[in-house]
Protein backbone atom coordinates (compact mmCIF):
# COMPACT_ATOMS: atom_id res chain seq x y z
CA UNK A 1 0.00 0.00 0.00
CA UNK A 2 1.17 3.65 -0.22
CA UNK A 3 1.78 5.89 2.34
CA UNK A 4 -0.48 8.83 2.65
CA UNK A 5 1.26 10.68 5.35
CA UNK A 6 2.04 14.69 5.10
CA UNK A 7 5.72 13.94 4.84
CA UNK A 8 5.13 11.62 2.02
CA UNK A 9 3.11 13.87 0.51
CA UNK A 10 5.61 16.59 1.29
CA UNK A 11 8.29 14.43 -0.52
CA UNK A 12 6.56 13.98 -3.27
CA UNK A 13 5.80 17.71 -3.76
CA UNK A 14 9.27 18.24 -3.33
CA UNK A 15 10.31 16.28 -6.20
CA UNK A 16 7.81 16.87 -8.49
CA UNK A 17 9.18 20.55 -8.05
CA UNK A 18 12.85 19.06 -8.85
CA UNK A 19 12.15 17.62 -11.77
CA UNK A 20 10.12 21.08 -13.00
CA UNK A 21 12.97 23.41 -12.26
CA UNK A 22 15.54 20.97 -14.05
CA UNK A 23 13.44 20.79 -16.96
CA UNK A 24 13.17 24.74 -17.10
CA UNK A 25 17.02 24.48 -16.53
CA UNK A 26 17.49 22.75 -19.74
CA UNK A 27 15.65 25.05 -21.80
CA UNK A 28 17.05 28.01 -20.20
CA UNK A 29 20.80 26.34 -21.22
CA UNK A 30 19.17 26.02 -24.96
CA UNK A 31 17.91 29.44 -24.98
CA UNK A 32 21.29 30.87 -23.47
CA UNK A 33 19.12 32.98 -20.55
CA UNK A 34 21.61 33.41 -17.73
CA UNK A 35 19.33 35.43 -15.08
CA UNK A 36 16.69 32.56 -14.93
CA UNK A 37 19.21 29.61 -15.15
CA UNK A 38 20.74 31.56 -11.57
CA UNK A 39 17.14 31.85 -10.31
CA UNK A 40 16.38 27.93 -11.46
CA UNK A 41 20.00 26.60 -9.74
CA UNK A 42 18.88 28.89 -6.37
CA UNK A 43 15.44 27.01 -6.56
CA UNK A 44 17.00 23.72 -6.92
CA UNK A 45 19.70 24.40 -3.94
CA UNK A 46 16.24 25.32 -1.70
CA UNK A 47 14.12 22.14 -2.98
CA UNK A 48 16.88 19.83 -2.62
CA UNK A 49 17.83 21.82 1.02
CA UNK A 50 13.85 20.97 1.71
CA UNK A 51 14.30 17.12 0.79
CA UNK A 52 16.96 17.10 3.29
CA UNK A 53 15.48 18.17 5.94
CA UNK A 54 11.88 16.43 5.45
CA UNK A 55 14.02 13.28 5.33
CA UNK A 56 16.05 14.22 8.24
CA UNK A 57 12.75 15.32 10.31
CA UNK A 58 12.54 13.33 13.45
CA UNK A 59 9.30 14.29 15.46
CA UNK A 60 9.84 14.32 19.46
CA UNK A 61 7.67 12.53 21.72
CA UNK A 62 6.85 13.95 25.22
CA UNK A 63 6.63 11.15 27.89
CA UNK A 64 5.73 11.79 30.89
Amino acid sequence: MGCCTGRCTLIFLCTLQLLAALERQVFDFLGYQWAPILANFLHIIIVILGLFGTIQYRPRYIVV
